[in-house]
């Protein structure tokens, strides 16, 4: 739908996910940070509610944003947020992988060259390939 050019890289990790050798953890933040891309985009909220109900097909399990994780991604964007460095959205994932020691899955360049000073271990999606 969105026209993602990453999307095969993707795929390699829902693959592994849906043969179990992979467990998936996204943060809930990931909901709006969808629909508030799909919106950017002109889609329809139609679309939006769509696309979020096809997410079901992807197994993945949903960590909820907290009060910490939120206070921490704060303070992660305010360090380190700005054009062309952490986006918004992207801190609250950053700060749920933070909190619950998992290893950021993202084609991020910005959170993959700054990983170590963001305090997490980030894998870089680019270079997935099918086995």
């Amino acid at each position: 739908m969105t026209g993602d050019r990453f999307l095969d890289k993707f795929d390699v990790l829902v693959e592994a996910a849906r043969a179990g050798t992979l467990k998936l953890f996204a943060s809930s933040e990931v909901f709006d940070d969808v629909i508030s891309a799909l919106r950017s985009q002109d889609r329809t909220l139609d679309e939006a509610a769509d696309f979020v109900a096809d997410m079901h097909a992807i197994p993945f399990n949903c960590l909820p944003v907290t009060a910490s994780i939120a206070a921490k991604a704060v303070e992660l964007y305010a360090r380190h947020g700005g054009r062309g460095r952490l986006h918004y959205f992207d801190s609250f994932h950053v700060s749920t992988a933070i909190h619950h020691e998992l290893v950021l899955a993202t084609t991020d360049l910005y959170i993959i060259k700054n990983a170590r000073m963001l305090g997490i271990e980030a894998a870089n999606v680019r270079h997935f390939e099918r086995t």
